[in-house]
């Protein structure tokens, strides 16, 4: 992490890290993770609660390891003693069009790497193969499922993901998921439902509560690192 004492830019960490761990992480969730990690990004302390605020975001996808004396003290994003910024309408759509490319991202890596190790999100669990078509991405009239996935008894699973907080509006999304399968291809099978997130909104916990076919399950996204000492 030396190189961090500087001001870097994303690709040139994402390079970095491919050196040393080459094919262990995709770009889009490395730099998902410089995001998440920065003190001075607000909307990280929500939507990436998990994950340490060790960075400071020069913008522009410009980083550097964060320093107090340096940068000064940040309270959830947002300088100490400051009111939240304004900013122009431009402004305002480029950093949501960035954030919403960051949380595309990782769900999109989320979501290939639980299709090829579903049972470590629950054990028995696999991908759902339906009439030749893949349970990815599974095609509905509601609209597609991140993950169609079969349990060790023959239930369909219902896995739906969301990077950073999911919201209660979920619940609509999962529920009519789950309706759909039980009256397209379940033929009476049990169907159930997964939402996969990095935490939940209380609204979200409070619904799933009284919903016993629903569970939450929450990711933890997070890099380990290994000293390579060459022979």
């Amino acid at each position: 992490m030396s190189e961090l004492q500087r001001i870097v830019t994303a690709d040139e960490i994402v390079r970095k890290i491919e050196e040393r761990y080459p094919k262990r992480w995709k770009a889009t969730a490395i730099k998902t993770h410089l995001y998440g990690c920065s003190v001075n990004n607000e909307p990280a302390y929500t939507q990436h609660r998990s994950m340490p605020k060790f960075l400071f975001d020069h913008g522009k996808r410009r980083y550097e390891l964060y320093n107090q004396a340096k940068h000064g003290q940040f309270h959830r994003g947002r300088p100490v003693g400051t009111q939240p910024e304004q900013t122009s309408f431009a402004g305002a759509v480029e950093k949501a069009s960035d954030e919403e490319a960051v949380s595309f991202g990782l769900e999109r890596d989320l979501e290939e790497y639980l299709s090829r190790n579903l049972s470590q999100l629950e054990d028995g669990l696999k991908l759902c193969s339906a009439e030749g078509v893949s349970g990815r991405q599974f095609n509905t009239d509601m609209g597609k499922i991140d993950l169609l996935a079969l349990d060790r008894n023959g239930s369909f699973v219902v896995i739906e993901l969301k990077a950073g907080v999911a919201t209660d509006r979920v619940v609509g999304q999962i529920l009519g998921y789950m309706r759909v399968i039980r009256q397209s291809i379940a033929k009476g099978k049990e169907v159930r439902g997964i939402i996969v997130a990095d935490d939940f909104d209380e609204r979200l916990k409070y619904a799933v509560a009284e919903l016993p076919n629903v569970k939450l399950k929450r990711y933890i996204a997070k890099f380990e690192f290994q000293e390579v000492v060459p022979q």
